[in-house]
C-alpha cells in the first residue's frame, strides 16, 4: 500500500475481535490488572500494545489518503494492464513459460526460462537493472503441482510503467544470449 514498513491495519468483526486474545503485551491493551488475571481493554485498544511507532502511523495513514484520492478501482485497473502487457510481450518469446491466465491478471508475472534456475536468471538481470523475484513465493505446494522448483517473478504496481516491462524484456533477451553463448 506504499506506506512504511512495520505497521499494518486489523481489520475484522467486533465480535470476532473481542474473542481474540492479543499476541502482543504492552501498555493501553490492559483495562485492569490483578495478582490473579487481567482483563483486555476495548477495541481498538485492546491490540495495541505500548507506543505505537507514530512516524509510521503517520506515514501509513499519508499512504491511505493517497490511495483514496487515486481510486482503487483505478489503481486495480493500472496493476491489471500492465500484468495483461506483461503478460502478452513474454508470451511472444519462444522458450519462455508464462504461468497463470491471460486475462484478469493482477500486476504479478510468474515465469521460467528452460534450463535456468530462476535464481541465475535474477542475477543477470539484475546486472541490467531489473529487479525481480525468484524462488517458490510462499507457494510450494503450487509449484510440485507445476513440476517446477522455483520461478522468476516480476511486480507490477501504480508507479511502473509499460517502458519498464520493456526494460524487463530487453533484460531478459540479454540474459538469454548470454546464457545461450555458454550452451553452444
Amino acid at each position: 500500500m506504499l506506506g512504511p514498513t512495520g505497521v499494518g491495519v486489523l481489520w475484522g468483526r467486533p465480535e470476532i475481535l473481542d474473542a481474540m486474545d492479543p499476541f502482543l503485551g504492552g501498555g493501553e491493551m490492559i483495562r485492569e490488572v490483578h495478582l490473579d488475571h487481567s482483563t483486555w481493554n476495548d477495541l481498538p485498544h485492546k491490540f495495541e500494545a505500548g507506543t505505537m511507532n507514530i512516524a509510521q502511523a503517520v506515514g501509513f495513514g499519508a499512504a491511505v489518503d493517497y490511495l483514496d484520492a487515486l481510486g482503487m478501482e483505478n489503481v486495480r485497473e493500472h496493476e491489471r494492464r500492465l500484468g495483461e502487457y506483461a503478460y502478452r510481450r513474454l508470451s511472444a518469446i519462444g522458450g519462455i513459460t508464462v504461468y497463470g491466465p491471460g486475462k484478469d491478471r493482477t500486476g504479478l508475472v510468474s515465469f521460467s526460462l528452460p534450463d535456468v534456475h530462476p535464481h541465475d536468471l535474477s542475477q543477470l538481470l539484475d546486472e541490467e537493472g531489473v529487479a525481480i523475484r525468484s524462488g517458490h513465493h510462499c507457494a510450494q505446494p503450487l509449484m510440485r503441482r507445476l513440476g517446477v522448483a522455483a520461478t522468476a517473478r516480476a511486480s507490477f504496481y501504480l508507479y511502473n510503467t509499460e517502458e519498464e516491462v520493456d526494460a524487463l524484456l530487453t533484460a531478459l533477451e540479454h540474459a538469454r544470449r548470454f546464457l545461450g553463448a555458454f550452451a553452444r
